[in-house]
């Protein structure tokens, strides 16, 4: 089955239980967000689901597959991971960084398809004209956007028979406004492309309005899933976050919009 599933996942380091208990369902062509206050157990979800990590107990599968039993270049193939911070300090242009997410499709050396890939991910981050300067001389904001490239170009793989999960951790670290709008648009182009795509936010406001499904964790536990029509507002919201939202009237967009009270 098209989905992944992760079932019952328990997870703890040096004796403090991370996740408990955790089941979650990804869709391809859905977008997931995961919410929650520092410390709820966000991005050591997003780590198993990716591979990135194993759980102590319970499962992980991908379209109907341990997700333990596939091959490293398989799981790069179908899955790529945006994490929260990513440290490269080799003198790597930009465009060599990028290409590094096309990889599992490589069996020797760059192909034309993978130049153009990552000329198109470089094009929707807004960086094709930085392609040959070095990445150590970006700032931290053009660094984030060169390996949201990176994980699109590694997306980019549309003759792929199975569908395909995108994780972002965070993925608006160091970005601007306008580049924030411009994760969303990619976000919601891939879900458009049988990609799934779960990503960690810490903005309510913006999870409402990009989510098809919402997952809030706390203390290592999903405590609310649903659709944001569902969940918001909601009195469990209020507790979790210690702050009591409200809805406001959005007409000019189909979405959810919450405000602080005072």
């Amino acid at each position: 089955m098209s989905r992944m599933r992760g079932t019952r996942l328990e997870y703890a380091r040096g004796g403090r239980s991370i996740l408990r208990d955790v089941s979650i369902e990804l869709i391809p062509g859905e977008i997931s967000v995961v919410l929650g206050p520092n410390g709820a157990g966000k991005t050591s979800l997003l780590r198993i689901l990716s591979g990135e990590l194993k759980p102590d107990s319970g499962s992980v599968t991908l379209n109907g597959r341990d997700l333990a039993s596939l091959p490293v270049r398989e799981l790069g193939q179908t899955r790529a991971f945006l994490q929260q911070q990513t440290h490269l300090d080799f003198a790597f242009t930009v465009m060599e960084v990028v290409l590094l997410g096309r990889s599992p499709f490589m069996t020797g050396g760059e192909r034309p398809k993978d130049y153009e890939a990552a000329e198109k991910a470089l094009q929707q981050v807004d960086l094709s004209d930085r392609a040959h300067d070095s990445y150590t001389t970006l700032s931290g904001g053009e660094k984030q956007r060169v390996h949201l490239a990176r994980t699109l170009a590694q997306m980019d793989h549309p003759e792929a028979d199975l569908p395909r999960y995108l994780f972002l951790d965070e993925p608006n670290n160091n970005l601007d406004l306008a580049h924030q709008e411009m994760v969303v648009r990619a976000a919601r182009e891939l879900a458009q492309s049988r990609i799934a795509v779960c990503m960690v936010l810490h903005d309510i406001n913006q999870a409402f309005q990009i989510g098809d499904v919402v997952h809030i964790m706390e203390a290592g536990r999903i405590a609310l899933s649903g659709t944001p029509g569902q969940l918001a507002p909601s009195p469990e919201i209020d507790r979790i976050f210690k702050i009591s939202l409200n809805r406001i009237p959005a007409p000019e967009k189909a979405c959810t919009q919450l405000v602080a009270s005072s």
